[in-house]
This record gives structure tokens, C-alpha cells and sequence, in this order.
């Protein structure tokens, strides 16, 4: 299993999700899907990695020392989930280097596709990718075999110190109201995106096709949702 990305939709275009009753097809719950271990924690440690170097830049970007200090804290969480899931990998005698070279290339054209223009664009880009894969990994996290499984889930569902993110956009947007429309917009592209690398994550072995999976992104883009409307902005 490898990141690979699909024809990219337009800014806003979200995979379609049937409505009930329009397939008799049997769907999957995030327990059914059975990711390799070895694909899933380099996978997974990399995507760490990556939040952490985001939220950094991100901390040193902002002057305001109201927030600033938050986000440093949260790269630290992301760091130390980056090097408990790097552990997982040596207990298996793997090297972590080699198990995160698969999916780096594509989490770069990714970053490089997310990032944003303006300081408000890129936390937000980080507030809505981070948030959509630490669910999806999370709830993958639950078909691996029961012991690493219970290892993983509880180092991913360490809080992750990111409401500050939400903190700095909501105040953001109480200063300046205007910026909610751009912010609105902008959303939508990058849960569009995200999605795009979640359906590349979710193992396809078993049938597993994008129909019966619609399920797990139903729950994804309801935690999107929620997150959204936390900031007042339309998802």
C-alpha cells in the first residue's frame, strides 16, 4: 500500500457520499479494514513528524505571545507521538528511516498542495489536515493485531494540545469578521484534499472498495464538521 494520488477534484469537491438505501453492497467499519503494520506505522510516523515541523514553523511565524507558547506545546505532543511510533517500529526490527522514505514524497506534495497563503490559512490548514488524519489513523489503529493495537491507540489518543489552533482562528475572526468567507473556502479545498490521501490510506484488500467504505469517511467528515462549526465557519 502506497500514497498515491487520484485526479484532484476542484477546490471544494468533496467525495460523494451515497445516501442510505442507494447500494445494497455490505459496508466497512474501521474495525473490518486491515492495514499492513508495517505500511501503517511508518505511514503514521511520518504524518507526526510532519505536524510537528508545521506547528514549529507555525510557533515561530506567530508574534503574539498569547498563542505562540500553545503551539510550541502542541509540536512537542506531535514530536513525542512521532518517536513512540518510530519505538514501535524498532520493536518489530525495522528501521524507521526506511519504513517513512514510502510516504514521504506524497506528504510533501501534500503539504506543498495545503499550505496556504496568509499566517490565518496555514493554522487553519494544519487545524483541518492534522485533525481529518488523526482520525483516520486513529480509527485504523483499531483492525491492527490486539496488542499493537491497544499500544498505538493509546499513544495517538494523547491529547494533542491543538484546541490553541482553534483559539487563534476564533480570535482571528472576532477581530477581523471578514476574513470567515476566505477561511470558509479555504476549508473546503483542504478537507477536499485530505480526503483524496484518506482514500489512498485505507487498505483496498478485501474489497474494501470506496462505495463500501463510505462509512469511515462519513465519521471523518462529521469530526471535520464539528471542528468547522466550533469556528463558526461553514464546512
Amino acid at each position: 500500500m502506497q500514497f498515491r494520488f487520484r485526479r484532484r477534484r476542484s477546490p471544494g469537491e468533496l467525495p460523494r457520499l451515497r445516501g442510505r438505501g442507494e447500494s445494497a453492497a455490505i459496508r466497512v467499519e474501521f474495525t473490518d479494514l486491515h492495514p499492513d503494520t508495517s505500511t501503517y506505522l511508518g505511514q503514521s510516523a511520518y504524518l507526526q513528524l510532519s505536524v510537528f515541523e508545521m506547528l514549529s514553523t507555525l510557533s515561530a511565524a506567530m508574534d503574539d505571545l498569547v498563542f505562540s507558547p500553545g503551539v510550541a506545546q502542541a509540536a512537542a505532543v506531535a514530536l513525542r507521538k512521532h518517536t513512540a511510533l518510530t519505538d514501535e517500529i524498532r520493536r518489530r526490527e525495522e528501521d524507521p528511516a526506511t519504513a517513512m522514505a514510502q510516504p514521504k514524497d506524497a506528504v510533501q506534495v501534500f503539504r506543498s498542495q495545503t499550505e496556504g497563503g496568509s499566517l490565518e490559512q496555514r493554522v487553519l490548514s494544519v487545524y483541518v489536515t492534522a485533525g481529518l488524519l488523526d482520525d483516520l489513523f486513529l480509527g485504523l489503529a483499531s483492525s491492527l493485531p490486539p496488542d499493537t493495537s491497544r499500544r498505538i491507540t493509546a499513544i495517538l489518543a494523547e491529547d494533542n494540545r491543538r484546541d490553541v489552533l482553534r483559539q487563534y482562528l476564533q480570535a482571528q475572526i472576532q477581530a477581523d469578521p471578514g476574513i470567515s468567507s476566505v477561511l470558509a473556502l479555504w476549508g473546503r479545498r483542504l478537507v477536499g484534499d485530505t480526503l483524496l490521501l484518506a482514500h489512498t490510506v485505507v487498505p483496498d484488500e478485501n474489497g474494501a472498495s470506496d462505495e463500501r467504505v463510505e462509512p469511515v469517511f462519513t465519521e471523518l467528515i462529521a469530526a471535520h464538521t464539528r471542528r468547522m462549526d466550533a469556528l463558526g465557519l461553514t464546512a
